[in-house]
């Protein structure tokens, strides 16, 4: 007896690894300007905490104001043609200055970053509501709306590492050395400097492989191999029960938590929403890296010849 043919998905019930036209996938009430504006008044911040106030000490200083230089110049000139990849790039430095002026204190630049903040995040709201109000009366517009679902806990997970990353390389000397002391109680000496830029420079990896979705898989495998090796080798979370406030630093709740998660993303990739997806779209991933991006049921979304042929003409500028 044959077993009974299951129905499936059209192709074009919803958008698959990538978007069929970036052009689009944009806010509609939100204006770029104004997340201009946001993270140009974090920019004045930031200086004014480096040469007036103060408050941002040594290298710290200089690393949220040319992370948020990075982020502005996102905002101004990639944005505008291509939301998804110059939102997902100006979003990244704009955080870590931001976790910057938090881990120094420095009020004038938290205040402002907070703010702008809330103007990012409901850029991409914007975008997640117009897409869903786009594609809801399609077949399977239930199925987009969980990709979103998705691509929030992705990113939320994946850019929570820069906190981690910036306290360890980016936050000044006093963290470092802070992070520093604290790893030679793991019984590393003279090497405890070295291991302490190796996990931040792992950690901020971590953040733009999952968090904005650059080789999402091999991001979720580096991701996940990192948390095992610190969790088993170092933090010993898995020998104190289970609970999240275990007495004598916590158990497994939180860790099995993102081990999860980073296994996901290793298992599918990124989605639409991602430089992956972007880079799919436009051709510009060699046919060798996508298994990197996306995994098998992906790529068949799209034929070989797409993945591999050099896209012609530039995308034009986003209305």
């Amino acid at each position: 007896m044959n077993p009974p043919t299951l129905p499936r998905l059209q192709a074009d019930v919803v958008d698959g690894p990538f978007a069929r036209d970036y052009r689009i996938l944009q806010p509609t009430v939100m204006p770029q300007w104004l997340a201009v504006l946001a993270i140009a008044a974090a920019l004045a911040a930031s200086l004014y905490c480096s040469l007036v106030d103060n408050s941002l000490p040594d290298f710290a200083a200089w690393s949220s104001t040319l992370w948020l230089v990075v982020s502005l110049a996102s905002a101004l000139w990639i944005t505008p043609r291509a939301f998804t990849p110059g939102f997902l790039i100006s979003l990244l430095p704009y955080l870590i200055a931001w976790r910057v002026a938090a881990m120094n204190d420095a009020p004038v630049l938290m205040w402002v970053a907070s703010l702008g903040a809330v103007v990012l995040a409901l850029q991409l709201f914007d975008c997640i509501a117009s897409d869903w109000r786009r594609n809801r009366d399609r077949p399977g517009a239930w199925l987009g709306t969980m990709l979103w679902q998705m691509t929030l806990v992705r990113m939320y997970f994946g850019l929570n590492e820069l906190g981690h990353a910036t306290e360890k390389i980016f936050a000044g000397l006093g963290s470092f050395h802070t992070l520093v002391h604290g790893f030679e109680g793991f019984g590393l000496t003279h090497t405890a400097p070295l291991f302490v830029v190796l996990g931040g420079l792992t950690e901020l990896a971590s953040a733009i492989g999952v968090g904005l979705g650059l080789l999402a898989r091999l991001g979720g495998f580096v991701s996940l191999g990192y948390f095992l090796v610190a969790t088993l080798g170092f933090g010993g979370e898995w020998g104190r029960g289970y609970a999240w406030a275990t007495a004598g630093g916590g158990g497994w709740e939180y860790v099995m938590l993102v081990v999860v998660v980073f296994a996901s993303v290793m298992m599918t990739g990124a989605g639409k929403f991602s430089l992956d997806g972007w880079l799919l779209q436009r051709k510009l991933l060699p046919q060798w890296m996508t298994v990197l991006a996306v995994n098998a049921e992906g790529l068949r979304t799209a034929s070989p010849e797409s993945l591999s042929t050099p896209h012609a003409s530039p995308l034009p500028a986003a209305r």
